[in-house]
């Protein structure tokens, strides 16, 4: 409707960027956004308005009935007020949002906080996500019988490279540049989602990516490291690896989440299995799903119990966002991840922080707390002063004095979902 991703071919496109399409009013439309779309817990809010409404007229109606008096009714009705119910919730959750983005964490809707508040499943990316998504080469290793020495692989795998988007192109055609590796131009490439590239370069027909795409018929054995793997005019020729660090907060991540009741940890990535499961001993996850295409993803979340949900996703590529939007709520590592990843998440991280992740957990189960104690505590102020009115000592004019000082408790109760606790 108003911009475009390039799918699976390389282009060459000139494009002018206005102000308003910067990735910042990205960010804040996502603020306008949270602040026009009401919480469910607010909705949920609303149903004590029927049995409160119904309190209220059984007790003006006995202390009229007891008294003799019809101005009770009134003396009652005054201090009845709804405005717990109507303030309470919204302001808890506006007041928890503005702490979140104290702590490097744009929320999108007050929904977003309940779900967070009562999940119970979390399903992490990855590269970029629990690793840091600073991949750098490892071994250049061309094949036993291949006629190509290191430095001409690395030349041919860099250049074809060059046009790709993906986080390995990114990190091989950098380490080909610090060699001082003179690229050359590259023709046909086109990009197979989730598998890898194909493209020529100097004459030479190559496909690099996953074993299963260069080698079909499985006559290579898979590396035990992240790689790609390289084929060149049909014939294998070697493979690059890969070195990625795990965060150094993650497993302590892992282990808050479990503590706040997010007990089902998952890792669902597009990585060969033995590299992904040794990152997720590591920090602590053992349901481990590997070799993922996006479809893949969104069939594993779609997989989980109902009795484990809400379910979170957290991820940072374009891969990712069609998984944010399956999951109940989509958290992209918006620091370095890709913009439409951010979109597409109900909660964007902007500090390059895993540890983010637990706090804004945190911030929900604050927030959804402190929205039901202000609307509770309100609705019994209330109760109080209509049972004291109903004695006759509570004049009307005074009763409706009260009912400000009830409205004062009720806001003041829910702005302590504000609290700003900075980690």
């Amino acid at each position: 409707m108003s911009g475009a991703i390039n799918g699976a071919n390389s282009i060459t496109i000139k494009v002018t960027k206005l102000a308003k399409d910067s990735q910042y009013q990205q960010l804040v439309k996502l603020v306008k956004t949270a602040e026009e779309s009401p919480a469910r817990f607010v909705r949920l809010a609303d149903r004590y308005a029927v049995p409160f409404t119904i309190v209220a007229i059984v007790i003006a109606l006995a202390a009229w009935w007891w008294s003799g008096n019809p101005v009770r009714i009134a003396e009652v009705l005054v201090v009845a007020s709804p405005c717990p119910l109507i303030l309470a919730a919204p302001i808890a959750m506006v007041s928890g949002m503005s702490r979140a983005s104290r702590n490097g964490i744009v929320v999108k809707t007050g929904t977003v906080l309940e779900k967070l508040a009562n999940a119970k499943t979390g399903a992490f990316d990855k590269t970029g996500t629990i690793t840091n998504g600073q991949l750098a080469v490892g071994e250049i290793i061309p094949a036993s019988d291949s006629n190509f020495s290191h430095d001409q692989l690395l030349q041919l795998v860099a250049s074809a490279e060059s046009e790709s988007s993906h986080i390995l192109a990114r990190s091989l055609v950098d380490y080909a540049k610090k060699q001082a590796v003179s690229l050359s131009p590259v023709q046909d490439l086109q990009e197979v989602t989730g598998k890898g590239i194909t493209a020529t370069v100097d004459g030479y027909q190559m496909k690099i990516g996953k074993l299963s795409f260069v080698d079909p018929d499985g006559k290579q054995a898979i590396l035990s490291s992240t790689a790609v793997y390289i084929e060149i005019n049909g014939q294998y020729a070697g493979a690059v690896t890969f070195v990625d660090h795990i965060r150094p907060e993650a497993r302590q991540t892992m282990n808050a989440l479990r503590k706040m009741g997010v007990t089902n940890l998952m890792m669902l990535t597009g990585d060969q299995a033995a590299f992904a499961k040794e990152v997720a001993k590591q920090v602590g996850i053992t349901d481990v799903k590997t070799n993922l295409l996006p479809q893949g993803k969104i069939a594993a979340l779609k997989a989980i119990p109902l009795d484990q949900h809400p379910v979170f996703m957290v991820g940072d590529g374009v891969n990712d966002a069609p998984s944010f939007v399956t999951a109940d709520v989509g958290i992209a590592m918006g620091a370095h991840g890709a913009t439409a990843a951010s979109e597409s998440a109900s909660v964007v991280i902007i500090r390059d922080d895993l540890s983010r992740i637990a706090k804004i957990v945190e911030i929900a189960k604050d927030t959804i707390k402190i929205a039901k104690q202000a609307v509770l505590i309100g609705i019994a102020i209330c109760i109080i002063l209509m049972l004291v009115a109903c004695t006759g000592i509570l004049p009307a004019f005074v009763g409706a004095m009260f009912q400000e000082v009830i409205d004062t408790v009720s806001i003041l109760w829910a702005l302590k979902a504000r609290k700003v606790k900075l980690d």
